[in-house]
């Protein structure tokens, strides 16, 4: 009982944070044209975004339904229940390669005409390390993989592993989207872990170009 009030007053002190950070912040999105026309014709899409740039994610432009993939470790609950009050749904488990934990209930999502989401370095990393699984889902499904990213101005870097962001109130704050991604269902094993790469590298990019955002 006393745990279950805990987790509730936690995601209301979530919750409350979220909606108040996008309140006081000016926020910007860049090269999101490509995605936003995705989301206008009702093409899907695979967002990929680093576990340390979750926060701010449900303020991102997005379908509606957007269903993400949440560990089903104890945060991963806070977590699914914060995303909820946004309008996102959230899969329990995980994609790694000979886990089927979690890879049902994206297909499913993906076959009732959602977005998914996912963080290719989570659940508990390493850090900025793009793993398989997600490439594995573009490949079986055919849906381009989306990277997005975001950072602020001013903004607070916890001593976690996924060196996760809070941004203070009343900074700057940017959504910068990378180029999609394909991989072909005929994509052999070395072609996986090129597109792997690729995604890797892509979130690394742009992830650095938003925490350089301004410095111009």
């Amino acid at each position: 009982m006393l745990e279950e009030l805990k987790i509730r007053l936690i995601t209301t002190l979530g919750v409350w944070l979220i909606r108040f950070l996008r309140l006081t912040m000016r926020i910007e999105y860049v090269d999101f044209d490509e995605y936003r026309k995705r989301i206008s014709s009702g093409r899907q899409s695979i967002v990929a975004f680093w576990h340390g740039r979750l926060l701010m994610m449900p303020c991102g432009p997005r379908r509606e339904g957007m269903t993400v993939l949440i560990s089903l470790h104890r945060d991963g609950e806070l977590i699914a229940r914060i995303i909820r009050h946004f309008g996102i749904n959230a899969v329990r488990g995980s994609t790694s390669r000979g886990s089927l934990s979690g890879l049902r209930g994206l297909l499913k999502a993906i076959k009732e005409g959602r977005d998914i989401a996912i963080t290719p370095d989570g659940p508990r990393g390493p850090a900025f390390r793009a793993q398989r699984g997600i490439i594995e889902i573009a490949k079986k499904t055919g849906l381009p993989i989306v990277p997005v990213t975001f950072s602020a101005s001013k903004k607070k870097t916890l001593n976690s592993w996924d060196r996760f962001i809070v941004p203070y109130p009343f900074s700057r704050g940017v959504f910068i989207c990378g180029r999609p991604i394909t991989v072909k269902s005929t994509a052999t094993e070395e072609e996986l872990e090129e597109k792997r790469k690729e995604l890797e590298e892509t979130l690394i990019e742009i992830t650095r170009r938003a925490d350089r955002y301004f410095d111009r």
